[in-house]
C-alpha cells in the first residue's frame, strides 16, 4: 500500500464561532484524518483553564443522518491515546500572549498500514466532516483575535491491496449530569462489534474513582456479564497499561498562594518546575486533577507575572478512562452485542452533582 497525505486546509483563520464542513470527497480509502487548531491567550489568568482544545465541542463525521464519529476534542485525543498509544500533541501555555496548539489524530484502522479497516468514502453518498467551535475573545481566560487558526490534513491509501471490509466507527453514545449516588443505566447499541469503551466526566476534584465507584455491563438481564469492575481498579489498570504521561506547561503567577499549572491530566501525579526568567526559583507543593500546585523557594506565593514552566506527569487523560474488549489488534476478542436481546451498562456514582460524565464507544463498522 502507498499513503499520501493532503491538506485540505492549512492555516485556515477561524472565527468565534462556527461549524466548518469539508467534503470527504476522495476517490481513495483514507486511513486517518490529523486536525491541529492554534491559538494565542489573551492574558494571564491562572483560575481559568488554557487547554485550548476545550474550545472544539464536537467533531463529527456523517453521511446524511448517519453518523460515523461523532465527539469533542479532549474525547477524540483520549480516544486517540488510548487506542494508538500516541500522546496527542499539545502546547499548554497560560501566560499572557501565550501560544497554544491541540492535535488529534482520527484513526479509522489499527495503524497506518491497515489494509482491512479504512474509510472508504466511496460506500458512501456525502461523506463530511464537521468541527464546530467556539473561541471567546478578549479577557481573562480568552483568546487573542486574529490568532486562531486549524489546518486539516487527510491521509489516503492510492493503491491498497483490496476493498478495505470495514472502519473504526466511534461515538460519544450518552451524556448525563453526574449524581452524588446511585446508578446510571444505559441501554447500549448492539449493531457492531465493541472495540473499546471510553466513560468520562469532565472537571471532577477528587478523583475519577470517586466520581464513579464500578461499571458493570449487563446482557440480557445478566444472563452474560462482559465485565464487572470497581472503578479504582480500572484507573490502576490504565496506569499500568499505559503508563504515566508527561507534558511540558507554561504559566504566570498572580501573586495569589493557590497558584497551579494546567495539564491535561485528570490523575496529575506531580512534576517540575523553574522560573527561567525570575531569580525567585518555583517548587511543587502538590498536586490535583488538572493541576500542579507550586510556590516561590520559600513556600509563599509566586510573584505577579513571574513565568513558570513545569514538566507534568500524569494519567488518564482530559478525565477519560479506557475498557479494552481484549486485544485491540484482533477482532476475534472483541464484544459481539448482536447476539443479545438488550445490552446495558450501569455506570455507579458516588461523587459530585451535576459534572458531566459521558460514555465513548467505538465499535468496528463492515460495509
Amino acid at each position: 500500500m502507498r499513503n499520501r497525505e493532503v491538506y485540505m486546509v492549512q492555516d485556515e483563520a477561524l472565527g468565534v464561532a462556527a461549524t466548518r464542513i469539508f467534503n470527504l470527497d476522495f476517490s481513495f480509502p483514507i486511513v486517518c484524518l490529523d486536525i491541529e487548531v492554534y491559538g494565542v491567550y489573551y492574558s494571564d489568568e491562572p483560575d481559568n483553564n488554557p487547554l485550548l482544545n476545550r474550545c472544539f465541542t464536537k467533531i463529527e463525521i456523517v453521511d446524511g443522518s448517519d453518523v460515523l464519529f461523532s465527539m469533542d476534542m479532549r474525547e477524540a485525543q483520549a480516544l486517540q491515546f488510548y487506542t494508538r498509544g500516541g500522546q496527542p500533541g499539545m502546547w499548554i501555555n497560560a501566560r499572557a500572549a501565550g501560544a497554544n496548539r491541540s492535535h488529534v489524530k482520527i484513526s479509522f484502522g489499527r495503524d497506518d498500514s491497515d489494509n482491512e479497516w479504512m474509510l472508504d468514502p466511496r460506500k458512501f453518498i456525502n461523506p463530511q466532516l464537521k468541527i464546530t467551535y467556539a473561541l471567546p475573545i478578549g479577557g481573562d481566560g480568552k483568546w487573542t483575535d486574529g490568532n486562531q487558526t486549524m489546518s486539516v490534513k487527510a491521509t489516503i491509501c492510492e493503491n491498497p491491496i483490496g476493498d478495505p471490509v470495514g472502519f473504526l466507527m466511534a461515538k460519544q453514545i450518552y451524556e448525563w449530569a453526574s449524581a452524588t449516588a446511585g446508578d446510571e443505566t444505559i441501554d447500549m447499541p448492539r449493531d457492531y462489534l465493541y472495540r473499546l469503551l471510553l466513560p468520562r466526566i469532565y472537571d471532577f476534584t477528587g478523583g475519577f474513582n470517586t466520581e464513579f465507584t464500578n461499571f458493570k455491563m449487563s446482557c440480557d438481564i445478566d444472563r452474560f456479564v462482559p465485565f464487572n469492575i470497581d472503578c479504582r481498579d480500572l484507573r490502576l489498570k490504565e496506569e499500568e497499561e499505559y503508563g504515566q504521561m508527561f507534558q511540558h506547561v507554561s504559566g504566570e503567577g498572580d501573586g495569589a498562594a493557590g497558584f497551579g499549572l494546567w495539564n491535561a491530566f485528570g490523575n496529575c501525579r506531580g512534576g517540575t518546575t523553574a522560573s527561567p526568567v525570575a531569580a525567585t526559583n518555583a517548587i511543587v507543593t502538590g498536586n490535583a486533577p488538572r493541576r500542579l500546585w507550586i510556590a516561590d523557594g520559600g513556600g509563599a506565593a509566586i510573584s505577579d507575572n513571574e513565568v513558570v514552566e513545569g514538566i507534568c506527569f500524569g494519567t488518564c487523560l482530559n478525565d477519560c478512562l479506557p475498557y479494552s474488549f481484549g486485544n485491540l489488534r484482533d477482532a476475534g476478542e472483541f464484544f459481539d452485542p448482536t447476539t443479545f436481546q438488550a445490552v446495558r451498562l450501569i455506570c455507579s456514582q458516588g461523587g459530585t452533582a451535576s459534572l458531566m460524565a459521558g460514555i465513548i464507544l467505538q465499535q468496528v463498522r463492515g460495509y
